[in-house]
């Protein structure tokens, strides 16, 4: 990946850092695959305002990197990701998620697609604009918050559509030993979960597992 210093001038990023304080607080684990003092995209960031947290590169471990430095986003910078990358990027994506941005010289929409699946969020390909770096973090900054909020939605009807099979499984449970109604045996449960100061869900599945466990103890 190459980046384009031409068309900038270096009083305009300043004066563009000092536009833009909301910037300093966006921290950046930078990996490149020869990292050095003189690497154009570093210095770009941080004529931006942005701050690197740690320059690293492909050989260190990511994961770990990410948990000590703790960063606000992950920009790597090659001329094609790898299959292992890819694998380690998909596993970030699932114990530390993060805005992932790569810039790359290899335009393969496979290899491009492998990374939007591995939870990259951005995929930008050869020679960078150093102005346009503002815009594509935002971008991606934007992006993951939309796959992130997605995520948590589906998460939670997944979890209320396991708590309303909870209740309808503990509601049978009472009903049968009781032998009572369905209305009263949802009395009796919502009853009990205000007494442990529990949800219904959690209190359901309570119910379950004792009548699981005296069901294995009888048997």
């Amino acid at each position: 990946m190459s980046l384009n210093n031409k068309q900038v001038n270096k009083k305009n990023l300043l004066h563009k850092k000092s536009m833009d304080p909301v910037i300093e607080d966006i921290t950046v684990l930078l990996i490149e695959e020869q990292p050095n003092v003189s690497s154009m995209l570093k210095n770009a960031l941080m004529d931006f305002g942005y701050h690197i947290t740690k320059h690293i590169s492909f050989d260190d471990n990511i994961i770990e990197q990410i948990d000590l430095c703790n960063p606000s986003i992950l920009i790597l910078a090659t001329d094609l990701p790898s299959e292992a990358i890819l694998k380690e990027l998909a596993e970030i994506n699932q114990l530390l998620p993060l805005p992932i941005v790569i810039f790359a010289e290899n335009d393969s929409p496979n290899v491009i697609k492998n990374a939007i699946k591995s939870g990259v969020s951005a995929y930008v390909v050869n020679e960078i604009l150093p102005q346009r770096l503002k815009s594509i973090i935002s971008v991606a900054n934007e992006r993951f918050k939309a796959v992130q909020s997605l995520r948590n939605e589906l998460k939670q009807a997944k979890t209320q559509l396991e708590g309303r099979k909870y209740i309808e499984r503990a509601k049978g449970l009472i009903m049968q030993q009781k032998n009572i109604s369905e209305n009263e045996a949802y009395s009796k449960l919502r009853k009990m979960a205000m007494d442990q100061g529990c949800s219904l869900a959690m209190v359901a599945k309570n119910i379950i597992d004792v009548c699981q466990l005296l069901s294995t103890s009888k048997a």
